[in-house]
Formats: C-alpha cells, sequence, structure tokens
C-alpha cells in the first residue's frame, strides 16, 4: 500500500509544475502567433502599396518557415502572390499568379527573380473593346484557340465580326486587329475607331511591366488568353 501511496503523491506534486508550465507557455505560443499574423499583414500591405493594380481581391503567402523568422533577418525565399481583380493597361478583372523569389527587405525592397502568370478571360477582353471604342455595342466575345485569335461580335445585332490576334514583340503584348467582317464581307477596321495597331496600352500608361517582367509567351485559350511573364532582379517600390 505505500508504493501506490507514495507514486500517488508525486503525481499530485508534479502537477503544480505542469500547471504553471502550460500558463507560461500559452501566451508566448498565443504571442508569437499574432505578431506572425502582423507581420504577413504587413508584407501584405507593402506589396499591395507597391502594386495597386493587383486589386482588393490580393493575397501574399509567404512559402514555407515563419514570416517572423524571415522578417527578422530581412529576406524572405518567396513570396506567392495571387489576384482574380487585377487590372493590366486596358484590362480589368484579370487573374493573376505569380512568385517573387528571393526577397531582400530593408531601405530598398529588392527581388531576385520574378515569374507571373496572367489570364485574361474573354468578358475581360469584352470590357476592354468596349472601353476602347465605347461607340460599338460588343455582343459576345469568343476565343479560337486553333487560330490563335479572339472573336468580338461588334455593331448592332453583332452582325460585325471583329479578329483579334495577340502579338509579343520585345518583351510585350499587344492585341492587334486582324481583320473586321461584315455580313460575311471584309471592311476597313477605322469604321469601329480602332487603328491597325489593335488594341495597345492606353494613352499616357506606362509601356513597361513591373519588376521588370517581360512576356515570354502568349496563347489563346478556351477561357481567354493566357500570357507568361519573367522578370530577373528587380526593386520593389512600396511607395
Amino acid at each position: 500500500m505505500k508504493r501506490p501511496l507514495a507514486r500517488t503523491r508525486a503525481a499530485l506534486r508534479r502537477r503544480p509544475v505542469l500547471t504553471v508550465t502550460v500558463a507560461v507557455l500559452l501566451p508566448a505560443v498565443a504571442a508569437t502567433g499574432a505578431a506572425e499574423y502582423a507581420v504577413r499583414h504587413h508584407i501584405h500591405n507593402r506589396v499591395a502599396r507597391a502594386a495597386p493594380g493587383l486589386g482588393d481581391d490580393l493575397t501574399v503567402g509567404v512559402a514555407g518557415g515563419s514570416a517572423l523568422w524571415d522578417l527578422a533577418h530581412e529576406s524572405i525565399p518567396r513570396l506567392d502572390i495571387s489576384s482574380d481583380d487585377a487590372r493590366v493597361g486596358r484590362l480589368s478583372q484579370v487573374r493573376v499568379r505569380a512568385r517573387l523569389d528571393d526577397v531582400r527587405l530593408g531601405g530598398t525592397t529588392t527581388v531576385g527573380a520574378t515569374h507571373a502568370d496572367v489570364t485574361v478571360s474573354t468578358q475581360s477582353l469584352a470590357a476592354a473593346i468596349r472601353g476602347a471604342v465605347p461607340s460599338v455595342a460588343v455582343a459576345a466575345v469568343t476565343a479560337d484557340p486553333g487560330q490563335g485569335t479572339v472573336h468580338a461580335d461588334v455593331g448592332p445585332g453583332g452582325l460585325g465580326r471583329l479578329t483579334l490576334r495577340p502579338v509579343l514583340a520585345d518583351g510585350k503584348v499587344t492585341l492587334a486587329v486582324d481583320g473586321l467582317t461584315l455580313f460575311g464581307r471584309s471592311v476597313p477596321t477605322e469604321r469601329l475607331g480602332i487603328a491597325s495597331g489593335g488594341l495597345g496600352p492606353q494613352a499616357g500608361a506606362t509601356k513597361e511591366y513591373p519588376l521588370g517582367l517581360a512576356a515570354t509567351s502568349a496563347e489563346v485559350r478556351l477561357d481567354g488568353l493566357h500570357v507568361a511573364l519573367t522578370g530577373g532582379p528587380s526593386t520593389l517600390s512600396d511607395t
């Protein structure tokens, strides 16, 4: 009987120790979690200020490890950026998935390399055409991956068909006018008020992509236009 009683007394003596340990650890864990959240929020805000065109749907993820640890060392191995509400030139509601590698914080934030995949839906393309030529009705926009073109039914009743083709040159992508038909007959695109250069950047807008990005491919798929971009060392301005 003595041996079980001794074990019971020892267990009772350990309970206050365990209680004190848990009481100390829980606030510490909670504080660390709150600090981690605050750091991630700070990084999100910094990216949002640097790239307001990414819109309100922006999410920023710190890949692997602890954001608190990365901030303390002023170095983030990788940032994953996502938005379904980005604006690129004339194009709105653009889907962006980007990866920023070797982000160095400090007085000036630098990025070692960047890769981005941009998807422009047919709805976004329709809105861009309406914005470029407000006087012209745009009934629908469809993609033709086989021909590598985008077709817009324009004019009253969508009787006209405007064909656009993505053109990749010098790291930039533009939508060039490939033709305009009315009742199956070719007509000059000037009737729509669209120059032969197609849908390029808006007047006064910068022609450079952020973070030194350059387009490496432009492909028409069933859901719209897909553009891949890459960039080398660059600076992330947060002003």
